[in-house]
């Protein structure tokens, strides 16, 4: 990052290279839509690199990309009023018996799958940015716009009630939903 902020080229297209996969997954959760996602990455670098000179050293540069991303994102969805990103109801939808869901739910794709239907859309992004983008509680924080105590409440409550609907998958009952009233583990 220092070599890219002292006017390297090559540093900056390793970064390009080394966060794009990530940063495209992370927008692509956010927007629902392959496209626009890659819209979104491309202007995303275009702003990282016009103000790389206000990059602080010492801070994270994952955090402060992502934290572009995320509001480019917000701009965007307010100008054009783009849906929230939408997972993968179809899966749930689908309804494999007991024995699929619970080996679904082992690996990491049913794990995601479960927490589509069960989380709130904020839930899943705080443990998505915690687990998957390996970001600190303060940064998964300054990304959606929290305190850090706001994040670390808003990932506590994910995890509980993502092990509630995987206690009752177990036990072959009907997982929670997000939207069922009085759904509060």
């Amino acid at each position: 990052m220092q070599r890219a902020q002292a006017g390297c080229a090559a540093s900056f297209a390793q970064l390009v290279a080394l966060f794009t996969p990530r940063l495209l997954r992370f927008l692509e959760r956010r927007t629902g839509r392959r496209h626009d996602a890659e819209d979104l990455v491309q202007e995303t670098w275009v702003r990282a690199y016009r103000y790389l000179h206000r990059f602080q050293r010492g801070r994270s540069f994952a955090a402060w990309l992502w934290t572009i991303a995320a509001r480019l994102n917000a701009s965007r969805r307010r100008k054009k009023a783009l849906p929230l990103a939408e997972w993968n109801d179809d899966i749930a939808a689908a309804g494999p018996d007991a024995a699929q869901q619970l080996a679904a739910a082992e690996s990491g794709a049913g794990l995601w799958a479960l927490a589509a239907r069960v989380l709130r859309p904020a839930q899943r992004e705080a443990l998505w940015l915690f687990y998957v983008e390996e970001l600190s509680v303060k940064e998964t924080a300054k990304i959606l716009g929290l305190t850090t105590i706001g994040a670390k409440v808003l990932l506590h409550r994910a995890r509980r009630r993502l092990g509630v609907a995987l206690r009752q998958q177990a036990g072959g009952e009907a997982p929670l939903l997000a939207w069922q009233e009085g759904a509060r583990p």
